[in-house]
């Protein structure tokens, strides 16, 4: 039997939807600092462990991935960039070379991939 690994890229907690409203607002907070913000503005959007955003340019109504963060608890994200050339989420680590770190960390790295 092999050991147990711990893998941040798997599992996670459901995030409960009385604090959907909170990580939006971090979200929002975070954008509204950034030069790119109001042109570009993030949506969220949640679905059990995830938390996926998207951003949108201003008079424009698509949807652009951005990341998709699995949630494990308020202050413990991990992260993966969604790549357009193969079209799916590639997992992600933090510049501390961690695996997990805040929601606003994660935003962070990927803000590189806004234009």
């Amino acid at each position: 039997m092999a050991p147990w690994v711990y893998d941040p890229q798997s599992g996670g907690v459901k995030i409960p939807p009385r604090i959907f409203d909170e990580i939006c607002k971090k979200a929002e907070i975070f954008a509204s600092s950034r030069a790119w913000y109001p042109k570009t503005q993030l949506k969220l959007r949640f679905k059990s462990q995830f938390c996926y955003v998207d951003t949108f340019e201003e008079g424009d109504l698509r949807l652009m991935p951005l990341c998709r963060l699995r949630h494990f608890n308020q202050e413990r994200w991990s992260f993966a960039v969604f790549t357009y050339g193969n079209e799916r989420y590639e997992p992600c680590w933090f510049p501390d070379g961690k695996s997990e770190g805040t929601l606003e960390a994660a935003l962070e790295v990927c803000e590189q991939f806004i234009v």
